[in-house]
Order: structure tokens, then sequence, then C-alpha cells
């Protein structure tokens, strides 16, 4: 049978080639690094799991962090501003954060038992060329080496021309976790958001945070002080930020242990969110195509972009299996059309993350203010949180907002328009990106 090359093992390269492999289709895979050496690099991310993505490894055998007790099945979302209030609810299909140092290698590792072919080398586009003769089609999950190029921003779907966001990650030491556990979720008017959550490491469990900063804000200090310099003053100006901005996380801090928990255990950046185009033309009458953040790079405010990746991992996969079957070759035209299914599979966690992005409108608000006073209310907002076609349903409008409250079980109109009072800039509307 023909055989499918994938440049790129992270988790969309990763979810594909074990889903081809799963439809009895030759996969090759291949990587920057050898399983080990992405064991001992530096901490990749702070991704969580949400309920759809953790399906999809069940669907192909790599729960392997799969107990109950591992997940986390709360969560907490503070609203900051002259008259804080918190929603805190119970997460009804339960998200999971494992460091990727674990999750990466040990999905390759799988790949490679289960009959994938694994190669460890560098792909810039002069091998990518090469290898289009080698397989049936070529699929690009990685933009390193100069890849990214080949595939153009889409203005209409890219919104953004600079980092909406400047951040910081980090697996933490001297931060009691909560029990239950789950996530804590900082929403801090002007600044940003600070996020807690629990992550799966060589260590056992572990606290961990993202800040997302506004650039030129507070928080955004985090992401300008090197570490290297004075550790001890960066973990005092990080506790110090807690302080202000994250007083739940905060008061389980123990101030003389509270700081990063090693050298190679935080990461501060920031980059432009976009949508390129899907596939693109390296030889004459031979295609490839681009998945997961090679196609789609969202910002992590919404914790999407690796649930996005899954998504659109299995949308490619089932795409290519239906033209190998029914022997289609792959052209432009299977290019477009496969291109317009997966932009269907992301679109959503795309719209949330970019209306995250602004501040809420109103009725948002008032959606939220409804969960703060009424636990059942608060269940389905945190729940709904985590599906993005869920929530961006219940914040569509002040009416879709009504009615979701109402289905939770609070009678909207015992819901105050509190907006203004919180101190927030409500001219944003939640709204869907043209396409």
């Amino acid at each position: 049978m023909a055989s499918i090359g994938i440049v790129g093992a992270g988790t969309a390269g990763l979810h594909l080639g074990l889903k081809l492999l799963s439809q009895g289709i030759p996969v090759t895979l291949y990587a920057e690094q050898e399983p080990d050496a992405l064991r001992a690099g530096r901490l990749l991310n702070t991704v969580t799991h949400h309920a759809p993505t953790r399906a999809r490894e069940r669907e192909l055998w790599v729960d392997f962090w799969g107990a109950p007790e591992l997940a986390m099945n709360r969560c907490a979302i503070h609203v900051h501003g002259p008259h804080p209030f918190s929603v805190k609810g119970r997460v009804l299909e339960p998200s999971l954060c494992v460091d990727y140092r674990l999750y990466q290698p040990r999905l390759a590792e799988a790949f490679v038992e289960r009959g994938g072919r694994l190669e460890v080398a560098p792909v810039d586009n002069v091998a990518l060329e090469g290898l289009t003769r080698r397989h049936a089609l070529v699929v690009v999950a990685s933009g390193r080496n100069g890849l990214n190029a080949l595939f153009p921003r889409v203005p209409e779907l890219s919104p953004h021309t600079r980092p909406p966001r400047v951040l910081f990650a980090a697996i933490l030491k001297g931060l009691r976790m909560p029990e239950p556990f789950g996530m804590h979720v900082n929403l801090v008017p002007g600044q940003g958001e600070v996020f807690e959550s629990q992550m799966i490491t060589r260590h056992g469990r572990v606290p961990s945070t993202l800040i997302e900063a506004v650039p030129g804000s507070e928080l955004a200090s985090m992401i300008s002080l090197k570490r290297d310099d004075d550790p001890a003053a960066f973990d005092a100006m990080l506790l110090d930020l807690m302080r202000r901005h994250a007083p739940a996380t905060y008061e389980r801090i123990d101030p003389t242990e509270f700081g990063v928990r090693g050298p190679l255990d935080f990461l501060q950046g920031g980059f432009t969110p976009v949508v390129r185009r899907a596939w693109a033309q390296v030889g004459e009458g031979r295609f490839v195509m681009a998945v997961g953040d090679t196609h789609v790079t969202n910002d992590p405010i919404a914790g999407q972009g690796a649930n996005a990746a899954s998504a659109s991992a299995f949308t490619l996969a089932i795409a290519i299996q239906d033209a190998l079957l029914s022997e289609r070759p792959f052209d432009e035209t299977f290019c477009r059309d496969t291109e317009a299914r997966m932009w269907s599979a992301v679109a959503p966690a795309t719209d949330w993350t970019n209306a995250l992005l602004q501040p809420p409108p109103p009725h948002v608000i008032d959606l939220l203010v409804a969960g703060s006073r009424d636990n059942r209310v608060a269940d389905a907002i945190v729940s709904a949180f985590m599906i993005p076609e869920r929530i961006l349903s219940a914040c569509a409008s002040p009416d879709a907002s009504a009615e979701f409250i109402a289905h939770a079980g609070t009678p909207s109109a015992d819901v105050l328009a509190a907006s203004g009072a919180l101190g927030w800039d409500t001219g944003a509307r939640i709204r869907p990106l043209a396409g």
C-alpha cells in the first residue's frame, strides 16, 4: 500500500501517524529529536487535553495516563475588578495535563511499537521535496526549518498582526495543590490572565502556571526578566505577581519554598496567531498538506492548540484513508476539499480563542455572574468552557446566554447586568470569524 510521510512529531503528527497505522496505512514519521532527547529537554508547554482529545487518545490506545484520579475535574474562574467574583464548578468531562516531555516520547515509542517508522533528521524545503518522491503524500506537522513559509497566511481568518499576549509558563514548587484537583483561571482586566493547573511529570503530579500577559502590562515583566541572571529575584517577582493577580493561588503558596521547579521547567515568549493555507505544491503534480500548528496557530489562552491539532489530524487521517480506498489522487482537488474539512474541525477553537482575547461583552459577564450564584450554572459554564462549540453557543448573544442560564437552572431574570460595575471595557462582542 502507498505510504504516508509525516514531518514533525508533535501532537498533530503523532495522532495522525497513529490513526493511519490503525487503518493499516504505512507511515514514516520524521522527527527533530530522539524521544530520550525530548525527555531531557526544556518544558514545551502547559497543555491541557480536554474530553474530545482524551476520547481520541482512548481510540488510539494511548491513554497511558487515563486513571480517573489523575484528571482535573474542577475549575474556578476568578473575575477581577472593582467587584471581583468567582465561578467554581465541576467539569463533567474531566481534563488532563501531562508534561509533553513525557507525553510525546511515549507516543513516539507507541508509534514504533505498532509498526511505524521513525526517522530522526531535520527536514527543510529541499529535503521535503525529496520526501514527496518517496511517499504518496507528505504531511507537514512542523513549521521548523522554514517549512511554515510554504503555507501562506490567510488574511481573512488571521486578524492578528502581532502577539496579542506574551507568555510565561512553568512548573512550580512551594505551591500546595487544590483539593480536589482542578484549574484556576484569573481574568485580570488590563493585565491578562493567570492560569493554574496540575501537571503529570516525571516528578509525579506538580503545580503549573501559565501567564498570558497583555504586552506592556505588569504581568508582562515575567517575560522580559532573565531567570538565569538571578533565580531568587525571578521567583520573588513571580510570587509578587501571584499575590496581586492570583490571590486564590497565592493563599496556598509557601513563600519560603515557592518558585520555578528547575532551570528547564519554564518558558517565555510570544507569537502571532495565524491561519495558513493547508496545502502547497512543491513539484509538478506533487502536493503537501499542513496539519496542527503549521495550519492553524492559536494563542494558548483557550487551551485549545493541541486539542485542535488532534481534531485536525483525525480529520486528515479519514480523508487520506478515503482517498486511498477510492484510489483518488492526492492532487489539488483533494487538498482543497480536505482543507475545508480540516477548517470545519478547528474553526470553533480559533473563534473561541480569538473571543477570549477580547474584553467580554455584557451578556458574557452576566453569564459568569449567574455561575457565581448557582452551582448548576457554574458546572455548566466550566464544562462548556473546555468545548469550543458549546461555549461559543452559550456566548453567541444575550438570548443564547439567557437560554443557557435557564437551561442550567437559574432564571435569566435573576441575573443583573453587572458589566460596567465590574470595571470591564465591554465594547467587543463574541462573534465567529468570517469563512
